[in-house]
């Protein structure tokens, strides 16, 4: 249920109007947006790491607008609109018999306790920490060595968040193959 929720996040948020942001042309801008709002890229890595490799200047200049910017209010609007119409779903579907076999009431109950304004901001944290993932993971590929230092800096910081995502980003690099 959570993956599907996030998907539906991305979609909706894929779905706003996408105009260009931090000085790209409109397709250097969907380039970056498709490894931003990516949530798996198993098959389809490589052609995309290419690609954003091809466009290293802007796609570093992306990546570290949007590390430094976040999502949009537009974005954020959208998964957070989705987020509450899950939420009312959901409460919607707590009584179905089909949940009662398939969950305990201490489940159910977890369930009914979460209040629609806890449920829609951890999706709406959990987007915008995504996409700020994807951001670094996206500077480790096409960053210089000053977009590299950032990504060291950040990873300093114990274990926040952020912290973790750009220690992820650099052993991410690590991973890929040299060219």
């Amino acid at each position: 249920m959570r993956i599907f929720s996030l998907f539906l996040a991305i979609f909706l948020a894929a779905s706003a109007q996408a105009q260009p942001r931090f000085g790209l042309n409109e397709a250097d801008y969907a380039l970056a947006q498709r490894w931003l709002r990516a949530s798996c890229l198993a098959p389809d890595a490589r052609p995309l790491i290419d690609a954003l490799s091809s466009r290293r200047t802007a796609m570093q200049t992306a990546f570290a607008g949007a590390l430094a910017e976040g999502p949009t209010a537009d974005e954020i609007a959208a998964v957070r609109g989705a987020a509450a119409n899950r939420w009312r779903a959901q409460r919607a579907f707590l009584d179905d018999a089909a949940l009662k076999d398939a969950l305990s009431e201490d489940q159910r109950q977890a369930l009914r306790s979460q209040s629609e304004d806890a449920a829609t901001r951890s999706e709406v944290e959990n987007f915008i920490n995504g996409y700020k993932s994807n951001a670094m993971s996206g500077l480790a590929i096409v960053g210089d060595g000053s977009a590299l230092d950032r990504l060291r800096e950040i990873s300093m910081r114990g274990n926040a968040p952020e912290a973790l995502a750009a220690r992820a980003a650099l052993a991410y690099r690590q991973s890929l193959p040299k060219h």
